[in-house]
């Protein structure tokens, strides 16, 4: 089966242990399907709703980055300038599923989403939605942070040198499956320069998508009107 949450260990520079990131990467180490119920009722008709399974889950995911970044572009904006875990962030929350019907939520009746994967799947709609108003060619001009100690700021450094890699690593792979994980592999010895030094890494294939993902909208929004 998929392994959803495989770690990629890469070493800054010295002997020493990471545990600092432990908590910046909480909110992205909760790896399984978060509990959601389907409809299995066709229209005029009724019947209780079924367990969404893991599959059915991620597929939600993925699709509500797309839907909420185009039709509540604005909610979805507001969502990501909130800091994760803030009481903005809850209320910002909120408005983007604060109606009885959201035509996001497909046949899904009820689900009990990860914030961090709501946060990473808006932001890559929000991101491909920045890139459909730039050149193809377009690359931005973005400032490294100054120190390592979030799992952000790695993600800030690296689309900072490494601008086209984390666009395309986005754009050829999916939330939760086997090729972002080996997609991860192939990247990892180029995350060497933004790793803080003279510590171990254990990095989760999927956090670093969802914080790559972030930064990116981040990185395309400075000059989108």
């Amino acid at each position: 089966g998929i392994q959803l949450m495989p770690k990629v260990t890469v070493d800054g520079g010295m002997k020493q242990s990471l545990v600092s990131w432990a908590l910046a990467a909480s909110m992205f180490v909760m790896a399984s399907s978060a509990q959601a119920q389907l409809s299995t009722g066709a229209s005029g008709f009724s019947s209780a709703p079924t367990e969404a399974s893991e599959k059915e889950y991620w597929w939600l995911v993925r699709e509500l980055g797309r839907c909420l970044a185009q039709n509540k572009t604005d909610q979805s904006i507001d969502f990501l300038a909130a800091s994760s875990g803030s009481p903005q962030e809850d209320r910002a929350f909120g408005k983007l599923f604060n109606r009885t019907r959201n035509m996001c939520m497909r046949n899904f009746v009820r689900a009990s989403f990860v914030r961090a994967h709501v946060r990473g799947t808006v932001a890559e709609g929000l991101f491909n939605r920045n890139l459909s108003q730039h050149a193809d060619d377009y690359v931005p001009v973005v400032s490294a942070p100054d120190k390592i100690v979030s799992i952000h700021d790695f993600a800030t450094c690296y689309v900072a040198s490494n601008y086209v890699q984390a666009r395309t690593f986005l754009s050829e792979t999916r939330l939760a499956t086997e090729g972002e994980l080996e997609y991860v592999q192939r990247l990892a010895p180029s995350f060497k320069p933004c790793l803080p030094v003279g510590r171990e890494v254990e990095l989760i294939a999927m956090d670093i998508r969802l914080a790559l993902a972030e930064a990116l909208y981040r990185a395309t929004s400075m000059s989108v009107a």
